[in-house]
């Protein structure tokens, strides 16, 4: 994905609140809730981890996901 798309897919999962499942360059991932989107990077609250930074330069993929709690 193009830099644009992915803070634009980032954008909208953020106003929607909806989990996803984000694929980095590295092929390692993360899955939760877009807490913010800043111009570079977004912060995510990772399932496992809580909250962590993730650039923009290092996404792959952005996908919507069923959250942990299989959506209750």
């Amino acid at each position: 994905m193009e830099y644009d798309t992915i803070r634009e897919t980032a954008l909208f999962y953020y106003e929607y609140k909806d989990a996803v499942h984000i694929t980095l360059n590295s092929n390692k991932f993360y899955n939760g809730i877009i807490l913010e989107v800043k111009l570079d990077f977004l912060i995510l609250k990772d399932e496992v981890l809580g909250e962590v930074p993730v650039f923009f330069s290092e996404i792959m993929e952005i996908e919507p996901r069923l959250p942990k709690d299989g959506g209750k």
